[in-house]
C-alpha cells in the first residue's frame, strides 16, 4: 500500500512504468474530472471516475482483487479506507467473483486511513482494504492497472 499527495509523483518516476503511466494520467487530468465515465488509457490500464456513497458499518467489508492493483485518488471530498494485509484475512464474505476481480472478507480492518482530496492511494493484491468508510459522498478516480504489467518488468 502506497498512500501520497499527488505532488509528489515525481518520487515515483523510476516505479514500474504502469504505475507511472497511471499517476502522470491522473495529474494531467485532475482537472478535467467532472464527468464520471471510464477512460481507456491503454490495453492493460483503464480508470473510472465515479461518485459513491459511504456505506454502513454492516456493509463495510475488506475486498481484495487479484487481476488489478488499484490506484484511487480522491477528486473531491476525502475517504475513510480500512486496511489489512490479505495474508491474515482468514474469514471469507463471498468467494473471489473472476468477472469482477474482487472477493469480500469479514475481518475487521488493523487500522482506517483518511485520505484527503489530493491524494492517492495504491493498493496491490496484497492488501485487502475497505472503502467508503466516511461519512459523505466521495468522488474518486480509480486507476486499475493489470498486474501482469507491473509483475513482468
Amino acid at each position: 500500500m502506497i498512500i501520497d499527495d499527488l505532488k509528489n509523483i515525481n518520487f515515483y518516476s523510476n516505479f514500474n512504468s504502469s504505475i507511472k503511466l497511471a499517476l502522470r494520467f491522473i495529474k494531467d487530468n485532475a482537472n478535467c474530472f467532472a464527468k464520471e465515465e471510464r477512460y481507456e488509457i491503454n490495453k492493460n490500464i483503464y480508470a473510472v471516475i465515479e461518485t459513491s456513497l459511504p456505506k454502513s458499518l454492516k456493509q463495510q467489508k475488506l475486498e481484495a482483487h487479484r487481476k488489478y492493483i488499484d490506484v484511487q485518488y480522491i477528486v473531491d471530498g476525502y475517504d475513510v479506507i480500512g486496511y489489512r494485509s490479505l495474508l491474515d484475512c482468514y474469514q471469507i464474505y463471498k468467494d473471489y467473483d473472476e468477472t469482477k476481480d474482487i472477493e469480500f472478507f469479514n475481518d475487521k480492518p488493523d487500522f482506517n486511513i483518511v485520505i484527503n482530496e489530493g491524494h492517492f492511494s495504491i493498493f496491490f493484491p496484497s492488501d485487502a482494504h475497505a472503502p467508503l468508510c466516511g461519512e459523505k459522498p466521495v468522488k474518486k478516480c480509480i486507476v486499475k492497472i493489470d498486474v501482469n504489467t507491473v509483475l513482468s518488468k
